[in-house]
Parts: C-alpha cells; sequence; structure tokens
C-alpha cells in the first residue's frame, strides 16, 4: 500500500491519531512560520497543522497528494481567513512555472516523499531566485544511540503505518541545492529547522 492511501484511509483520524505528537512541535512551527513572506507555497500541507501560525498578509498556495487530507486543512484555512489556495498535487512534480514562488515551506514532509531529491529540485525552480525555503523535518540523528533505539523501532512502526521514514538525511539534501542561512538541531537531530536561500542569477 502507497503513502497515499495510508493516508487516504486515516482521513480526518490523522488529526486524533498524529495530532498529539505534532503539537508537540507546535513552538518549532511558530518559528518557521516567521520567516515566511510574500507568494507562498507549502508542500504537503496535510491536515493543515502550519496554518494557524501564518501571517494573513501572505498568498499561500498549498497542496497535497491526499485529497482526504486536503480537504480538512481546506476547512481550517477558511476557519482562520486566510488567503489560500489547495491543490491536490505532488510534490515530485509540481504543476506551478518556473520561480513562481517568494518562499516554500515543507514541514514534516520529505520523510514521506518517495522520491526526495526528485521533490527538492522542484522546490529549487518554482522558488524566485533570492527566495527563501524553509524546511521543518524529522531527520536522522546526530546520535548513533539515538538513531539505535529510538528511530530505528520509530522508523519500522511508522513505515507500517503511515511510510514515514525516520532516518533520512533531509538536511543534506537542503544543503546541496540553497543556501542555509540558519539551521537549528532539536533532540539530538531528530528534528531539524532550517532556512536557506535559492542563490540570486549572476
Amino acid at each position: 500500500m502507497s503513502f497515499r492511501e495510508k493516508y487516504a484511509r486515516l482521513g480526518e483520524r490523522y488529526e486524533r491519531i498524529d495530532g498529539p505528537l505534532e503539537r508537540f512541535f507546535d513552538t518549532l512551527r511558530r518559528k518557521a512560520a516567521r520567516f515566511v513572506s510574500g507568494e507562498v507555497l507549502e508542500v504537503g500541507v496535510g491536515t493543515g497543522f502550519m496554518l494557524p501560525y501564518y501571517s494573513r498578509e501572505i498568498e499561500l498556495h498549498a497542496i497535497d497528494a491526499v485529497p482526504e487530507m486536503l480537504e480538512v486543512a481546506k476547512k481550517r484555512a477558511e476557519e482562520l481567513g486566510l488567503n489560500a489556495r489547495f491543490y491536490v498535487m505532488d510534490a515530485e512534480r509540481l504543476e506551478f512555472p518556473d520561480e513562481s514562488f517568494d518562499t516554500v515551506v515543507s514541514a514534516f514532509v520529505f520523510c514521506t516523499i518517495p522520491n526526495p531529491e526528485r521533490a527538492m529540485k522542484e522546490l529549487y525552480r518554482v522558488l524566485k531566485p533570492g527566495g527563501r525555503a524553509v524546511f521543518l523535518e524529522h531527520t536522522k540523528s546526530d546520535c548513533r544511540l539515538v538513531n539505535w533505539l529510538l528511530l530505528k523501532p520509530l522508523d519500522l512502526f511508522l513505515g507500517w503505518l503511515i511510510g514515514d521514514n525516520t532516518l533520512r538525511e533531509t538536511h543534506r539534501l537542503v544543503e546541496k541545492y540553497f543556501d542555509v542561512e540558519h539551521e537549528e538541531s532539536h533532540y539530538s537531530g531528530v528534528v531539524r529547522l532550517m532556512i536557506a536561500r535559492k542563490p540570486e542569477k549572476i
């Protein structure tokens, strides 16, 4: 079963199952949202955990590959009064023109994308030169003990439940494509906040 099918089967129940864990990261979501401005693309919006923290001044375009999750996010955006549009779309094949956005956002998404490098290339493509990329991601820990005792068992469970990969080095992929301006490592690197830029054209 693909990750799309797994998330589709969860639908609104995802809030009850994963919500308590996701809310543990609300402080980091709030911090990440401070770096968001202009015309914004959020990939993998899910049920909209980032939405309460966005400024009402941004123009938000949010995508997700799972329509059932997107419907929950739409309702949340309406309740919050956000200027937002939602699209059923795959992060690996974005249907936007080159250099469309001032900011791109990914919050706990790259651990589930089947081909993360292809998705990173797409984010790079649709971001304007000099634009900002905001990543808040689960990543492989800097501590081997944490990887073996926590992340590997969690990887087996979450991989079965929602196709999640807790051992990806998304931070290395960000460094490959963007100029990192700020990075925070939390819980021995299990969670990282990265603020980066797409280089200006010469």
